[in-house]
C-alpha cells in the first residue's frame, strides 16, 4: 500500500502539467480516496501469497517454504509496481490509466524493440523501479515469521481454520470495496465518486486495478432514457438521403496522420504565429487548407490509433474501450469501404507497419476492404525505421504508385506512422527539420514534407483531379505543449479537411463542429449517394444536421455542440463549459445555463441509448423491408 502511494505521488508530480486545476489539497484528499482501490488491487495481486501463507499446516514455518513465499511476494508485487510506474509516462500518450486492452492492442508488436526504446528514452522509470523494489525487499526482510508455541492439534487446526476463514471474508470485502451484500465490486467508474474533474479519476485509480477490472469485461448495458418514438425524434443514426442526383463515382483517398494535433499546425493557431518563437510544423498542410473545405472545430473521437479507423471508416466511436477490442466488433458493421465496393469501387488500405500491427489487417478484412498493403508488400527493409515500419516518405510514394495502378473508381486509406514515439527521422534529414519544443513536432514536420511529396507525385497522375482527398489525424498528438491543448477538449482537437482538386467550389472555412464520425456520411453525401445508410455521425454538407462531437474521457461522456462542452457521467452532468471562450475550462456553467444543459443532456442521453442498445442488439445496419 505504501509503494502504491509513493507511485501515485510520482505519477502526480511527473504529470503535474496535465493536472493543473488539481490543488495540493485536492490531491491529498484523492490520496485518501485511492486507498480503497489500492487495497483492492493489493488483495487481488497477492491472492496466491495469502493462500499459501494461510494454509493451516505447521510446515508453513519452514525456512524453505518461507523463502518460496518471499519470492512469490516480490515477483507479483514488482510486476504491479512496474505497471504503476510505466503509466507515469504512458499516461501522457493516452490520458487514461492502462487497461487490459493494451495487451491485446500491442499483442502483434515487437515487444523487445518497444521495451528497449522505452528503457532508453525513459531511463528514470526503470531506475525508480529498482529503487522502490529494493525498498520493498528491505521492508519484507524486516518482518520475521516465527513458529508459535507448540499447542495441541485440537486447538491449532480449528483456530487456524477460523483465522483463515476470517481473513478470506475480509479479503473478499476488500476486493469488492465493501462489506454489504448489496455492494457491487468496485470498478473504474467508482473513482468518479471522489473527483471534481474527470481526469482526476486517474489519480484515484492505480494501474493494476484498472487492468484487473477490465479483463474480459462487457461494459455496455441497455438504457431506456426515452421511448423508441421519442428517441428517434431526438437523435437517429439512420440516414435517408434526400438527393435524387446521379451518384458521382469520384475516387476517395483518406489519409490518416499519426499524432497530428492541431497545436503543431500554424493554420489552426493564427494568433500564435511569430509570437514567442512559435512556428508552424506543417507548412504544406497549411497551404493545402487554403484550397480545402475546413470545419474549424474538428475533433477525433478517441485518443489512440486503434480508436480512429472504426470512427473514420465505419462511423462507430470507441466508448469506454477501443471498439475493435469489444465483443461488438463482430457485429454486422456499417462500412464505407463495403458501401463503395457495392458501387463498383476498388478498395485498399495502406499502413507501413508489419502486417499484423494494431490489428488493422483483421479490421480491414472485417469491414470489407479488398486489398491490404503493409510492410510485407512494400518488401524493402532498407526503408524500415527500425521500430514501427517503413518511413512515411517512401511509403507514401509507394502508395501513390499503387493507387495509379488501380481501376477507377477506387477508395484508398493510408495510415502514416513516422510521427510516433520515439519520433525518429531518417539520418539524411537530421538537423534539417524544424524541431520545436517537443520531439513530436520534428516527426510531424517530416511527415508534412513526405505528404507534400506524395501530392506532388499524385498531381501528375490521371486520376488526381477526379479524387476527393480527406485528411485527418488518428488522434491529437501526445504529449502536448500548449496549455489549452492539454484540456479535456484540446486532447481531442485534430484536423479534418476535405480537398477536391477538380472541384474548385468545394473549399472554404466554416465555424462548425465536425468529428471523425462525420467523415463517412460526408463522403457519401459528396458523392450523391442516395440509399439509406447507418452512421453515428452526420453529413457536414447537410445544413440542417445538428452539429455535435462526442468522446469518452475518464469515465465521462463529452458532448460538444456549438461553443459548449458538456461532461455527463450517464446519470448527471458533471460540468458545462464554453470551451471556445474559456479554453482552460475554469468556469463551470452547469448551474448558470440550466435550459441549455438540459438540451445537451437530452441529446447525449439519446446518443448513449442508440449506441448501447444497438451494439447489444446488433442493429448497426439499416433494416430492409
Amino acid at each position: 500500500m505504501l509503494l502504491y502511494t509513493i507511485a501515485r505521488i510520482l505519477f502526480f508530480v511527473f504529470n503535474r502539467a496535465l493536472f493543473e486545476a488539481t490543488s495540493i489539497a485536492d490531491f491529498t484528499y484523492l490520496l485518501l480516496a485511492s486507498l480503497r482501490f489500492d487495497l483492492s488491487a493489493v488483495l487481488y495481486t497477492n491472492m496466491l501469497f495469502m493462500a499459501l501463507m494461510l494454509l493451516p499446516f505447521r510446515f508453513r514455518y519452514n525456512t524453505g517454504y518461507q523463502k518460496l513465499l518471499k519470492y512469490i511476494f516480490i515477483v507479483t508485487n514488482s510486476i504491479a509496481l512496474a505497471a504503476n510506474l510505466i503509466d507515469i509516462v504512458y499516461y501522457r500518450f493516452t490520458l487514461r490509466r492502462t487497461t487490459w486492452s493494451v495487451l491485446q492492442e500491442f499483442a502483434n508488436e515487437n515487444g523487445s524493440v518497444l521495451a528497449s526504446s522505452f528503457i532508453v528514452d525513459f531511463w528514470y522509470i526503470p531506475l525508480l523501479w529498482f529503487l522502490l523494489l529494493g525498498f520493498m525487499v528491505w521492508l519484507y526482510n524486516k518482518v520475521k515469521v516465527q513458529s508459535p508455541p507448540r499447542v495441541s492439534s485440537w486447538l491449532y487446526y480449528p483456530g487456524h481454520m477460523a483465522l483463515m476463514g476470517l481473513t478470506v471474508f475480509l479479503a473478499i470485502a476488500g476486493m469488492r470495496g465493501g462489506f454489504a451484500h448489496s455492494t457491487r465490486p468496485i470498478t473504474l467508474s467508482n473513482a468518479g465518486e471522489y473527483v471534481k474533474r474527470p481526469n482526476e479519476m486517474y489519480l484515484v485509480l492505480n494501474t493494476p486495478f484498472s487492468m484487473l477490472r477490465t479483463i474480459g469485461k462487457n461494459n455496455y448495458s441497455k438504457v431506456n432514457y426515452f421511448t423508441e418514438q421519442q428517441l428517434d425524434a431526438i437523435y437517429s443514426p439512420i440516414h435517408i438521403p434526400a438527393t435524387t442526383t446521379t451518384f458521382q463515382k469520384k475516387n476517395v483517398v483518406i489519409i490518416v496522420l499519426e499524432s497530428f494535433g492541431k497545436e503543431a499546425m500554424g493554420s489552426y493557431n493564427p494568433g500564435r504565429l511569430g509570437k514567442n518563437g512559435y512556428q508552424t510544423f506543417t507548412p504544406f498542410l497549411d497551404k493545402l487548407m487554403q484550397d480545402s473545405k475546413v470545419y474549424w472545430h474538428s475533433f477525433a473521437n478517441g485518443k489512440k490509433s486503434i480508436d480512429a479507423l472504426p470512427s473514420i471508416l465505419t462511423s462507430i466511436p470507441s466508448i469506454q474501450e477501443p471498439f475493435v477490442l469489444t465483443p461488438y466488433a463482430s457485429n454486422n458493421l456499417p462500412s464505407l469501404p463495403r458501401t463503395l465496393h457495392a458501387e463498383g469501387y476498388h478498395t485498399a488500405f495502406f499502413h507501413g507497419a508489419p502486417n499484423g500491427s494494431m490489428g488493422f489487417k483483421a479490421f480491414m478484412n472485417l469491414i470489407g476492404v479488398k486489398e491490404y498493403y503493409g510492410k510485407d508488400e512494400y518488401n524493402n527493409d532498407a526503408d524500415f525505421d527500425g521500430m514501427w515500419g517503413i518511413w512515411d516518405e517512401e511509403f507514401l510514394q509507394f502508395t501513390a504508385e499503387k493507387l495509379n495502378k488501380f481501376p477507377e473508381p477506387f477508395m484508398g486509406t493510408v495510415f502514416t506512422l513516422s510521427s510516433h514515439h520515439p519520433y525518429k527521422v531518417p539520418e539524411r534529414y537530421k538537423g534539417k527539420l524544424a524541431i520545436g519544443p517537443l520531439p513530436l513536432f520534428q516527426g510531424i514536420n517530416y511527415t508534412d514534407m513526405a505528404l507534400q511529396k506524395f501530392f506532388e507525385k499524385a498531381s501528375k497522375m490521371p486520376w488526381y483531379n477526379n479524387t476527393l482527398f480527406v485528411i485527418t489525424a488518428d488522434h491529437a498528438g501526445s504529449p502536448r505543449h500548449y496549455p489549452e491543448y492539454n484540456t479535456d477538449w484540446g486532447a481531442f482537437a485534430a484536423p479534418i479537411l476535405f480537398y477536391a482538386p477538380g472541384d474548385t467550389a468545394f473549399k472554404g472555412r466554416e465555424q462548425r463542429v465536425v468529428q471523425q464520425l462525420d467523415i463517412m456520411p460526408t463522403i457519401l453525401s459528396y458523392l450523391n449517394y442516395n440509399k439509406p445508410f447507418f452512421s453515428f455521425g452526420k453529413s457536414m454538407l447537410d445544413t440542417t444536421a445538428q452539429d455535435f462531437a462526442v468522446s469518452y474521457n475518464a469515465g465521462v461522456y463529452q458532448w460538444i455542440e456549438g461553443n459548449l462542452l458538456l461532461q455527463f457521467d450517464g446519470n448527471k452532468t458533471i460540468a458545462l463549459y464554453n470551451y471556445q471562450q474559456d479554453q482552460m475550462l475554469k468556469q463551470d456553467l452547469k448551474d448558470k445555463l440550466p435550459q441549455k444543459r438540459q438540451q445537451l443532456e437530452t441529446r447525449v442521453k439519446a446518443f448513449i441509448q442508440q449506441y448501447n442498445n444497438r451494439m447489444i442488439e446488433n442493429k448497426l445496419q439499416v433494416e430492409r423491408n
